[in-house]
């Protein structure tokens, strides 16, 4: 494997990155951007510290306006959200991914307080798909990988690479940054995305693809330096030391596979046989696998251990299964019919499910779930439930957010569905 990785200490990034601050204008690549001095003598007035609540239930009704960077390309032309955001959640802040760059915004006034965009020239479209930031598990460092071209030298060509950066949560100035310039020549089509899927304590894996064909890397976040690579499946899920892809038999038939993160991404299972697999993350335990049984034809909807055993089987209509994980105990998932189910995050075993048979109790619409509470919607509007009992635990949250912390739901507006709002917790 070749691999040639530069790696850009915390004490440079000045000289490898754009950092906009709250300024306006085009701004010139390795340019660190400050703003202007005030000439008023008299100090300003900071902002009361905000109020946390661990879980929110409740949200002001108002808020703050997020750039639209935040909404991406997940919101459908009706107004629903179709696919992940690519924004994460830490403290009072927002961090927003784009094509080419990444802004840390303060919840309480919508406004970004930093941008950093790549030392290498993008390569990615305006309108390409994004993904969400992935925060370290110390919540430290935000990580976002940016598709850019390496310049030629001498009689080598410029070549398509990625640049992984993370970011400093406290600073909102760059750690570290390390260039991957190893693809695979497929790579340099503009159909091409780059994401974190997740992190663990010390490894980041970093999913390459293009629709058609993928690439997955190790990153060990210590050192940094990519330790491995597999450049014939793109990983879309990591339960334990597991990161999970599908891979193809022949022009339609694919299995699950498991790639252990303790041997280089060897591959240490294979599972099911099917077509259309799609694998979603479940929590840090349990991923989720829909599709096609290959040879009966019957919808699969599964949940799978990081050792490939069998979590739970969905029942039903499985085609859009989504999970949630609550960042505690709890994974909540949904079906089209629709019916919500609650399990548990590391067995699988099912705590409970809506509608009940025989019970005068519908299923949420679920957006979210953090720290033991469900949120989401009925023909009733926002309602918040008990994640391991299912029970309401409140009928008026004033918000049902599609991402949440202790300070804040992330939801979209009321009136025409094309905005995200960050809602304060108040309760």
């Amino acid at each position: 494997m070749r691999s040639i990785l530069k790696v850009s200490a915390a004490l440079s990034a000045t000289a490898t990155l754009v950092l906009v601050a709250g300024c306006g204008g085009a701004a010139e690549p390795g340019a660190d951007h400050k703003p202007k001095a005030s000439k008023s003598k008299k100090p300003a007035a900071s902002a009361p510290p905000r109020k946390s609540y661990d879980p929110p239930q409740k949200f002001d009704a108002k808020g703050a306006p997020l750039p639209q960077a935040a909404v991406g390309d997940s919101i459908s032309l009706g107004g629903t959200i179709r696919k992940p955001l690519p924004l994460a959640l830490h403290g009072a802040t927002a961090y927003v991914a784009a094509a080419d760059s990444l802004q840390a915004i303060d919840t309480g006034t919508g406004k970004a307080t930093s941008t950093v965009r790549p030392r290498h020239k993008s390569t990615a479209r305006k309108d390409a798909e994004t993904h969400a930031p992935v925060l370290t598990q110390d919540g430290r460092q935000a990580l976002v990988p940016f598709l850019v071209e390496f310049p030629g030298k001498g009689t080598t060509p410029s070549r398509a690479g990625i640049e992984l950066d993370a970011v400093d949560t406290t600073t909102g100035k760059a750690a570290w940054t390390l260039d991957l310039d190893d693809l695979p020549s497929w790579a340099a089509q503009p159909a091409t995305r780059a994401r974190v899927v997740a992190t663990t304590k010390s490894t980041a894996v970093i999913s390459v693809g293009n629709g058609e064909m993928g690439a997955t890397y190790g990153v060990d976040l210590d050192s940094p330096k990519t330790t491995w690579h597999d450049d014939k499946v793109a990983a879309a899920a990591v339960i334990g030391d597991t990161a999970v892809a599908t891979t193809s038999k022949d022009s339609v038939r694919q299995q699950v596979i498991g790639l252990d993160l303790n041997h280089d991404g060897k591959r240490s299972w294979s599972k099911l046989d099917g077509y259309e697999l799609t694998v979603r993350p479940a929590g840090p335990h349990l991923v989720a696998i829909t599709g096609s049984d290959y040879n009966s034809g019957d919808s699969i909807g599964v949940l799978l251990k990081p050792d490939g055993s069998k979590a739970a089987d969905i029942t039903g209509d499985s085609s859009s299964l989504t999970c949630h994980y609550d960042d505690a105990s709890v994974t909540v998932c949904q079906t089209e019919e629709p019916r919500t189910l609650a399990l548990d995050a590391t067995t699988g075993k099912q705590l409970w499910s809506l509608p009940k048979k025989g019970g005068n109790r519908v299923a949420p619409t679920v957006t979210a779930a953090w720290h033991g509470v469900v949120y989401g919607t009925t023909s009733n509007g926002p309602v918040a439930l008990d994640a391991k009992t299912g029970a309401d635990r409140s009928t008026s949250p004033g918000a049902a957010p599609v991402a949440v912390n202790e300070y804040t739901g992330v939801a979209l507006d009321q009136a025409e569905h094309r905005t995200l709002i960050a809602h304060p917790a108040t309760g």
